[in-house]
């Protein structure tokens, strides 16, 4: 979630595919290809119910060089604005915001444990 776009691209780059310069959704054949598809299916934003129909309608005659920038450019899209905002986040007052929502998180936790114990305890006789 943290990569930068250029990280993203390095790793969909070296997936690994196939010879066939085409864009298909076939698991058992083209498992490196239908990953990428799905990858892309999962973040889709075109409206395609299927994954057979997306690939008909977005990827239709796409060479892989060029469909693997789709994903790229589909992966980046989604988690950009995490990143950005984990970035906002960690850069803020050095990252203390992280450190507080930790803390608030332990005593909640602390605060349900005891209540559990107490049940626990009353069960048993304690």
């Amino acid at each position: 979630m943290t990569d930068t776009k250029e990280e993203i691209a390095s790793k969909i780059r070296v997936a690994v595919t196939d010879s066939q310069n085409s864009v298909s959704y076939d698991p058992a054949n083209r498992p490196g290809v239908s990953n990428l598809v799905e990858i892309v299916f999962n973040l889709n934003s075109s409206g395609a119910e299927t994954i057979e129909q997306l690939v008909a309608q977005d990827f239709a005659g796409l060479s892989l060089k060029a469909f693997k920038q789709h994903v790229v450019d589909s992966v980046d899209g989604h988690l950009a604005p995490i990143r950005d905002r984990l970035q906002d986040i960690l850069s803020t007052n050095g990252g203390q915001a992280i450190d507080e929502a930790a803390e608030i998180g332990a005593q909640k936790a602390s605060e349900s444990a005891r209540g559990t114990m107490k049940l626990v305890r009353d069960a048993v006789g304690f």
